[in-house]
C-alpha cells in the first residue's frame, strides 16, 4: 500500500507544482498582448508575431493546465445525475467511465507524441509569413496529456477505492 500512496502523493504534487507554474505563462501572454494592442491602436504598427505567439502560448496553458484541473476537481461532471448519488455510487460510476478517458487520453498521447517526433525532425515552423519553429508547442501535448494520464490514474486508484470501502481512504 506505501507504493500506491507514494505514487499518488508524488502525482498530486507534479500536478500541482506543474499548475502553479503554467499560471505564469498568463503574464508574459497578458503583456505580449498589451503590447499588441499598444502597437495596433496607438501606433498603427501591428507585429507579425505577437497574436501567433500568444496564441501558442494559450494553446500550451490549457493543454497543460488539464492534470491540475483534475487534481483539483475542476472538470465538468454531469452534475444533476452525478452530485445526487452517494459517495460510493459516484465512485463506481467514475470508476466505470474511467476506461473512456484512459481510451481517449491514451490515443491522444500516443497521436500527439508521433507528431511531436515527426515535428522535431523536420524541425517544423508555421507557414505564416514569420515561420517561427512549431515543434516546442507540438511537445505540449504529449507532455500534458501524460501528467493528465497520470493524474486520472491516481483518481481511478482513489476512486476504486472508494467503491471498494465506500470512504475516502487514499
Amino acid at each position: 500500500m506505501k507504493p500506491i500512496r507514494y505514487f499518488l502523493r508524488y502525482t498530486d504534487f507534479v500536478n500541482a507544482k506543474f499548475g502553479w507554474f503554467v499560471a505564469f505563462l498568463m503574464l508574459p501572454m497578458i503583456a505580449i498582448m498589451v503590447f499588441e494592442v499598444i502597437m495596433r491602436y496607438f501606433f498603427n504598427a501591428p507585429s507579425l508575431w505577437a497574436f501567433e505567439i500568444s496564441l501558442f502560448m494559450y494553446g500550451s496553458y490549457i493543454a497543460l493546465a488539464g492534470g491540475y484541473t483534475l487534481l483539483v476537481k475542476g472538470h465538468v461532471n454531469v452534475d444533476i445525475i452525478w452530485g445526487r448519488l452517494p459517495l460510493r455510487w459516484r465512485s463506481i460510476v467514475d470508476v466505470v467511465t474511467a476506461a473512456l478517458f484512459f481510451l481517449f487520453i491514451g490515443v491522444l498521447f500516443k497521436e500527439s507524441l508521433e507528431a511531436t517526433i515527426e515535428s522535431w525532425a523536420v524541425m517544423e515552423t508555421t507557414m505564416t509569413h514569420w515561420a517561427p519553429p512549431y515543434y516546442p508547442l507540438r511537445t505540449a501535448l504529449p507532455v500534458a496529456c501524460l501528467l493528465l494520464l497520470l493524474q486520472g490514474l491516481a483518481k481511478f486508484i482513489r476512486d476504486l477505492n472508494t467503491a471498494i470501502t465506500g470512504k475516502e481512504t487514499i
